[in-house]
């Protein structure tokens, strides 16, 4: 008797969508040219970070720092 031959599964495809997208697509942006609005609400000069940030937003207190050397 020959060997069986082994049965080849169909191919997995993903659905196509009976609509287009309805979301407009987006032309990407440079970095150097995505800079928030002078006016804007959310926009925070404050510039903290680290300890200074934590500490404001979250009310944080530190016991105590490790220096790394």
């Amino acid at each position: 008797a020959a060997p069986a031959q082994p049965r080849s599964r169909p191919e997995a495809t993903a659905p196509v969508p009976s609509q287009p997208s309805r979301q407009p697509r987006r032309t990407p942006v440079a970095p150097e040219d995505d800079m928030p609005a002078a006016d804007d609400p959310d926009l925070d000069d404050s510039a903290l970070s680290g300890h200074e940030l934590i500490v404001r937003e979250l009310g944080a207190t530190v016991v105590e720092e490790i220096a790394h050397e």
